[in-house]
């Protein structure tokens, strides 16, 4: 008998509001992290789905144009919502403070926040039976993720299973 697939969900938010090219390694670096973490655990035969969250446009094409170059597919769901309209008061808020006191970690952690959190609402609609495991060394590869965690696909399906390798009939 064949017993149920762990899924893998792993989840990135990139809190940076700005595209550009002082971000831009770090905006690779993150989002490769990711495909390539996605892309192992599959490979080893175990389901994986990779979520990474933006917070502007510009960043979000950064990061489809990423998703583009190395071939990723749908292995890593690039999210990007319209935020809500406390998020945009939270963030208008925090980017006056930063300014005013010359401080630009106050923005960045407040709209790491806001990813954090729309992080898990999209998780929460998409993957949900997924389980979070904020202990960090049951993690995946040692990587301290926004978002881990683990869904078991009913059914009794394989990882092979769920390929779609079918020959007509």
């Amino acid at each position: 008998m064949l017993r149920p697939e762990v899924r893998h969900v792993l989840g990135v938010a990139f809190p940076h509001t700005d595209a550009g090219t002082s971000l831009d390694a770090e905006l690779e670096r993150s989002f490769l992290r990711l495909a390539y973490s996605v892309g192992r655990l599959s490979r080893s035969g175990e389901s994986a789905v990779g979520y990474f969250v933006v917070l502007r446009q510009e960043v979000r094409d950064a990061v489809q144009r990423l998703q583009s170059r190395y071939d990723v597919g749908e292995s890593v769901h690039i999210v990007f919502t319209s935020l809500l309209v406390s998020d945009m008061t939270r963030l208008d808020e925090a980017t006056e403070a930063a300014s005013n006191d010359g401080d630009p970690s106050v923005l960045t952690s407040v709209a790491r926040q806001i990813a954090i959190e729309t992080l898990r609402r999209e998780i929460a609609l998409q993957e949900p039976d997924a389980l979070e495991f904020p202990a960090r060394d049951s993690q995946p590869f040692g990587v301290p993720w926004d978002f881990y965690g683990r869904t078991q696909t009913p059914g009794g399906r394989t990882a092979c299973d769920s390929e779609s390798h079918h020959r007509p009939t």
